[in-house]
């Protein structure tokens, strides 16, 4: 019986991981063009070459290596202005839903406060000197009535 150390297990799952990713790669071979921004239109992640040049195709092919790369670099420059503005409007809907927010907290606030009746009526009729010269009986039964009300 052969032992197998952990160092040959794990390189041998490492060989069998790197096989099936070759198949998968030979079975696919556009794997690699996805769009680098996580752009999304309606569900349909955009690749980097969804922009075409509005030129026939005989044009383009005779600018050359410097003109294709003019090209891709339009088309990258294009998929990042794309993506700017998507994010821009994110943060605009999410900045506007927050200040609908805050506007209909303050005006709850507001009503409330406005319902809120304050009354000072009652507080002071009984000051200190007169509740001494009265009764304790009486000073009882206004303590009862004042509990009672609570």
């Amino acid at each position: 019986m052969e032992k197998i150390s952990p160092l040959r297990a794990s390189l041998k799952a490492f060989e069998q991981f790197k096989a099936q990713r070759i198949q998968k790669r030979q079975e696919n071979p556009n794997t690699n063009a996805t769009n680098p921004f996580g752009l999304t239109f309606k569900g349909i992640t955009l690749d980097a070459d969804v922009f075409t040049p509005s030129a026939s195709k005989e044009v383009n092919s005779n600018q050359g290596g410097f003109g294709d790369a003019f090209v891709k670099a339009g088309k990258l420059a294009s998929s990042a202005w794309v993506s700017t503005l998507n994010r821009f409007n994110s943060m605009k809907q999410s900045m506007i839903s927050f200040g609908n927010r805050m506007k209909e907290n303050a005006i709850n606030t507001w009503d409330m406060l406005n319902k809120t009746e304050i009354s000072f009526t009652g507080l002071f009729k009984d000051s200190v000197s007169s509740l001494q010269k009265r009764p304790v009986g009486e000073l009882e039964e206004m303590f009862r009535s004042e509990l009672a009300a609570i």
